[in-house]
């Protein structure tokens, strides 16, 4: 008697449909691929998914496009949040309007996180411009004193 045994668990198997639709959710979405993972319950588990991105080079550069998407959700995220003010005074015990320091610090964390993460995905756009290297002030000041 032969028992078939059902798979149980995340797939592992790599299919071109599921890859596009792991993608095109990436693409439309801010949140990290752990999250992703867990919000789909039909996906592969990360450690999965990042083994694909080794093996297949399609996958990857389907991959990289979809994080280049979502880079602009990111950008879009940043200037919202910047933009909102709903909560930058709050009304304390004694009825009095006040700065809401917490959540304009909170605010803050959340754009710096945002254009750290952009600047690492796509630094050609979001990353620190590099200054070209600049002569040393000792040579400068020889040139303009004539001592060279």
């Amino acid at each position: 008697m032969d028992i078939k045994k059902n798979k149980v668990g995340r797939p592992t198997n790599y299919t071109a449909a599921l890859a596009k639709e792991i993608c095109d959710v990436i693409a439309s979405n801010s949140i990290g691929i752990k999250k992703l993972c867990a919000e789909n319950p039909h996906w592969p588990n990360k450690d999965t998914i990042f083994a694909w991105l080794k093996n297949n080079s399609e996958f990857s550069d389907q991959y990289a496009q979809a994080k280049q998407c979502q880079v602009e959700l990111l950008v879009e995220e940043i200037l919202e949040i910047a933009d909102d003010s709903s909560h930058d005074e709050v009304v304390n015990e004694q009825g009095n309007i006040i700065c809401n320091r917490e959540f304009i610090a909170r605010s803050r964390l959340r754009i710096d996180t945002r254009k750290w993460l952009a600047s690492k995905l796509v630094p050609k756009i979001y990353g620190a411009r590099c200054k070209e290297e600049q002569a040393p002030v000792s040579s400068y000041l020889e040139k303009l004193l004539g001592l060279n």
